[in-house]
């Protein structure tokens, strides 16, 4: 069965378009980018917004190998539901536009960005419309299934996070902590814990802020060291050039808290 999809009218796609160029804009210290990235990620997908709705739609399909058939099937049915009473007209005029602005703002080349899940929110996408045959609907419903299963990470319990919830975890982590993390790795790591009230947004751009202030550190003690911490310091810097590529979990923010404790050592050392 062969698809047809056009990627610029996936907003999952043009979601993380978006968040590629703001990535990629922190950590390049192009301020101008990177708040424009950020105004159009606030004014498209901001709470109430259509592409918002959408966008949510979309991420109702992550992590479904957690799930059985049955519940699987109810939110694709619930998914499906919710789609069809969204406004297609809105979407569509939405799209136009941040598609003109993202062409204006950081040109065609963004296009070309590498998704990870690219594949499966373009199987999403057309699940969704229900423009296929009778016969190819179903097959792709039923190839969604067989792709979650293969994925199937090793069953683990799954708690419903509330405020109350996150709350009591960080503090009792940083009465854990307090005693071993330094103050900004205690804050990167409070604010990752806490980046779901917001699906993570103002976090995206706080860690590469704060990449960006751990990256101008180092070059500063490039030029006061010997050759050979010299050498060692701009191979870090260099590490840090991949990090908009990245995805955001437990390694990239080991590396950035350990790159944290180098940086305030050498702080330290200098007083």
């Amino acid at each position: 069965m062969r698809l047809n999809h056009n990627k610029k009218r996936n907003t999952a796609f043009l979601y993380e378009v978006l968040i590629k160029e703001l990535s990629a804009a922190a950590i390049n210290e192009n301020i101008k980018i990177k708040q424009k990235a950020l105004k159009l990620l606030k004014e498209y997908f901001s709470k109430g917004r259509v592409l918002n709705k959408e966008l949510e739609i979309y991420k109702s399909f992550n992590n479904l190998s957690d799930f059985d058939q049955l519940t699987i099937d109810k939110i694709l049915f619930e998914a499906k539901k919710q789609f069809f009473y969204l406004d297609k007209r809105k979407i569509y005029s939405d799209q136009s536009k941040l598609i003109n602005e993202i062409n204006k703002n950081f040109g065609k080349d963004s296009w070309n960005i590498f998704v990870a899940n690219f594949k499966n929110i373009a199987t999403i996408n057309q699940i969704l419309n229900q423009k296929l045959s009778p016969r190819d609907q179903v097959l792709l419903e039923e190839k969604l299934h067989s792709d979650q299963h293969k994925q199937k990470p090793e069953k683990q319990n799954v708690q419903k996070i509330d405020k109350l919830t996150v709350k009591k975890f960080v503090e009792r982590f940083n009465n854990e902590y307090a005693e071993k993390l330094n103050e900004t790795q205690r804050n990167l790591l409070n604010r990752y814990i806490t980046s779901y009230r917001d699906d993570g947004l103002e976090f995206k751009v706080y860690l590469y802020e704060e990449v960006d202030r751990l990256k101008k550190i180092l070059e500063e003690k490039v030029v006061k060291a010997d050759k050979q911490t010299s050498e060692k310091l701009s191979k870090v810097i260099e590490k840090t050039k991949n990090y908009s590529s990245r995805t955001i979990g437990k390694d990239l923010l080991s590396e950035i808290m350990t790159i944290q404790s180098l940086v305030s050592e050498l702080t330290n050392s200098d007083n």
